[in-house]
C-alpha cells in the first residue's frame, strides 16, 4: 500500500489532492516527519511486511529491487474494511472461523461464535476462545463506527456512509448492523447532513465531466458547482478548483 503524508492541514492538502488528481491515500496533519527524522522533502520510506523500515530517502533513489524485497512475505491486501487479522489464540472449532474474519465476513462469524459459546457440547477452551474472538470483532466494528462519526464531523460524508452501509449490510438486524443503520438514517433525516451527502455525491460525478474539460472551462464548471452547493464541504473543494492557477 502507498500512503502519502503531509504535515500541512487538510485545508491545504485537500485542494492540492483534488487539483492534481492524486489517487493514493493521503493523510494531512501528520507528525510522521519527526518519527522518521525527515531532513528534507520529498522523502520516502519503505516498510516491509514485518513493519520494519528497510529503506528511507528521496523517492527518485528508490529502486524496484528494494520494493520487491519489502513485499516478500506480504499478504495480498483485502479491500474489505471489515477484514482484519485476529490476535485470538483459537481453540477447537473456533479455528474454522479465523479465515472468515480475515475475509471480512464478520456478521455471520459473530453469530456463529455466539452459538458456539452457548453450545452445551463446547469445551471451556472453545467458549473462552469464542468470546475472545467475538470481542475482537466487536472492537473492530466499534472502531469503524467511531471513524464514521469522525468523518461526519469533518463532513466527509461519502466515507462515513460507506462505513455505515458496509456494517449495516454485513450484520443485518444484529446490534452492530442496527447501530450502523441508525446512523445512516440519522444522516438522511438531518437537513444539513443530507445536503452534504448530496453535494459529495455530485462532486464525484462532476470530477468525471470536469476532467474532460481544460483550463477556464473546467474552472467555470467548478465555479457553478460551488454556487449550486454553497455552504457544503464539496462546494469548498469546488471553489478551490475554480481558482485560476498562480503565476
Amino acid at each position: 500500500m502507498v500512503l502519502a503524508l503531509s504535515d500541512e492541514g487538510a485545508d491545504l492538502v485537500e485542494p492540492y489532492v483534488d487539483e492534481m488528481g492524486i489517487t493514493v491515500r493521503v493523510g494531512a496533519g501528520s507528525q510522521a516527519g519527526s518519527a522518521f527524522k525527515i531532513k528534507g522533502y520529498p522523502s520516502s520510506a519503505v516498510v516491509n511486511a514485518e513493519g520494519k523500515v528497510i529503506w528511507q530517502g528521496h523517492p527518485s533513489s528508490l529502486s524496484n529491487s528494494t520494493v520487491e524485497e519489502a513485499l516478500k512475505g506480504a499478504k495480498p491486501r483485502n479491500s474489505n474494511m471489515l477484514a482484519f487479522t485476529p490476535q485470538t489464540a483459537a481453540e477447537g472449532r473456533v479455528t474454522a472461523h479465523l479465515k472468515s474474519v480475515e475475509q471480512g465476513k464478520l456478521g455471520k462469524t459473530h453469530a456463529a461464535l455466539a452459538a458456539l459459546a452457548a453450545d452445551a457440547k463446547a469445551t471451556e477452551a472453545e467458549k473462552s476462545s469464542a468470546a475472545a474472538l467475538s470481542a475482537e470483532i466487536e472492537g473492530h466494528v466499534s472502531s469503524l463506527l467511531s471513524q464514521g462519526e469522525r468523518f461526519v464531523k469533518s463532513r466527509d460524508m461519502l466515507k462515513a456512509v460507506l462505513i455505515y452501509d458496509t456494517v449495516a449490510k454485513d450484520f443485518g438486524a444484529a446490534q452492530p448492523g442496527a447501530d450502523a443503520k441508525s446512523k445512516l438514517d440519522a444522516i438522511k433525516a438531518d437537513e444539513k447532513l443530507s445536503k452534504e451527502l448530496a453535494a459529495a455525491e455530485a462532486f464525484e460525478k462532476t470530477k468525471g465531466s470536469a476532467a474532460k474539460l481544460k483550463g477556464a472551462k473546467a474552472r467555470e464548471k467548478w465555479a457553478e458547482f460551488a454556487q449550486k452547493y454553497k455552504g457544503t464541504r464539496a462546494a469548498e473543494r469546488a471553489s478551490a478548483l475554480a481558482r485560476p492557477p498562480k503565476n
